[in-house]
């Protein structure tokens, strides 16, 4: 398949195609939706590259859905060319009103022309006729899972760890669209007219006041960040003082190094450290913004699995920490709604394989806690194998033992309105 950027560089491709092909992209390749979305060329800006953005991100949130709807009208899967444009015109039919359905379906039919081999276009126009007709007989009391378009194992899975009616208001949190949050350090900074939130130093924020000058000039110089208030809990719970020497890891892209820092007061010593590659990059660009006179923050490329006392020694390092951060890779569930291709990508294998690292990253962390020292381990996922299993299970063992929990925080993103994360507060014994 052509890149995406390559495909799309004619000044006539239109946010749909667009979409569609973002959409055949997914389907046929193994990348993120996200990393799909900064393969869109420059030219798209503005409305274009948001209808485009809305439209594959609706594909995708409701993808499962359209799928069980058009199940018994297929034999075999359609080549992803096909179905991403049944995808997208499935999405753009649950989102509009009734009496739009024929135009909708008329101008998937005559786009996917292009797409369609000759015997193709008569199936591909007879599956899009009987699209409205199937979506409309779905509901939550036959199928909660094609209904709220996740994979069943999923749903069964949090059924049987939160309950039915638990379970149901998860799987309507992740169908909604995810607000946009501005974290402003410095009340003095906020602009005029920004919808402050219930979170101290959050506001809702919509894509022109995202890029004003006001906002961009904040972002460039390090007084603010685009997060979700979910990620407020874990760096709160750690509180680090300034002065202290703090270690961040799994840091990138560097969202939780900037709230320490600010915490810190921007005095003392934070070293982050992730994988090298691309994301040391990204985590650069970051910590770039912060380091002063009085903050040194430096990156230490390295697996958290493989780091040692000599790799910190070798740039003159402390090896033994005030402050630990460890926001573990994890399955992401409590994410969801802000990054709906996760439940494309998870299978139900990938929840126990993550706690299998898990743990072997906390044993590998707790190393670096000096006597008296903080440790807080934090996740996205909502799933207690990832979170307080493996938090007793670290407890009970050998290097568990000079550690205790002080505090944890457990936020369900359908009770909490935000992004589920998890974190816990250790205390490493003098």
């Amino acid at each position: 398949m052509r890149s995406v950027k390559f495909a799309l560089s004619s000044k006539n491709a239109t946010a749909w195609g667009a979409a569609v092909l973002l959409t055949s992209a997914y389907l046929a390749e193994n990348k993120k939706a996200n990393q799909l979305l900064a393969e869109l060329p420059d030219s798209f800006v503005g409305e274009r590259r948001a209808v485009c953005q809305s439209l594959f991100l609706g594909a995708l949130r409701h993808g499962f859905r359209v799928r069980a709807a058009l199940n018994p009208f297929v034999r075999r899967a359609p080549r992803p060319e096909l179905e991403a444009v049944l995808l997208v015109a499935g999405y753009e039919l649950l989102d509009a009103p009734e009496e739009k359905a024929p135009k909708i379906i008329h101008h998937a039919v005559e786009q996917a022309k292009a797409l369609a081999k000759a015997s193709e276009s008569g199936f591909l126009n007879a599956l899009l006729r009987k699209l409205p007709a199937a979506l409309e007989a779905q509901s939550p009391e036959k199928s909660a899972a094609a209904y709220y378009s996740h994979p069943a194992w999923l749903v069964s899975h949090w059924e049987a760890v939160f309950g039915a009616d638990a379970c149901k208001a998860l799987l309507e949190w992740n169908q909604g669209i995810p607000d946009t949050y501005l974290r402003i350090y410095d009340p003095a900074d906020v602009p005029e007219g920004l919808e402050a939130t219930e979170w101290p130093g959050f506001f809702r924020i919509r894509s022109a006041e995202l890029h004003s000058d006001a906002v961009q000039a904040l972002l460039a110089e390090g007084r603010a960040y685009i997060k979700d208030p979910s990620t407020r809990r874990a760096t709160a719970l750690l509180a680090p003082q300034p002065g202290e020497c703090v270690l961040d890891l799994c840091a990138s892209p560097g969202g939780k190094a900037f709230d320490l820092a600010h915490r810190m007061q921007g005095e003392g010593c934070l070293v982050a450290v992730d994988l090298p590659g691309k994301r040391i990059e990204r985590l650069e660009e970051n910590l770039n913004k912060l380091r002063s006179e009085k903050l040194q923050a430096t990156i230490l490329p390295s697996d958290v699995l493989e780091l040692s006392k000599e790799a910190f020694a070798e740039q003159a390092l402390p090896d033994s920490y005030d402050a630990v951060m460890l926001d573990a890779p994890c399955s992401n569930t409590g994410v969801i709604q802000r990054r709906t291709d996760v439940k494309w990508r998870l299978a139900p294998k990938d929840i126990p394989a993550c706690a299998k690292l898990q743990q072997q990253l906390i044993h590998s962390a707790a190393r670096f806690v000096k006597p008296g020292g903080k440790f807080v381990y934090s996740t996205c996922s909502i799933e207690p194998e990832e979170n307080q299993v493996l938090i007793d299970a670290f407890l009970k063992s050998k290097s568990g033992q000079a550690f205790q929990l002080l505090e944890s925080v457990h936020c369900l993103p359908w009770e909490c309105r935000h992004d589920g994360a998890t974190a816990f507060l250790l205390q490493r014994s003098l």
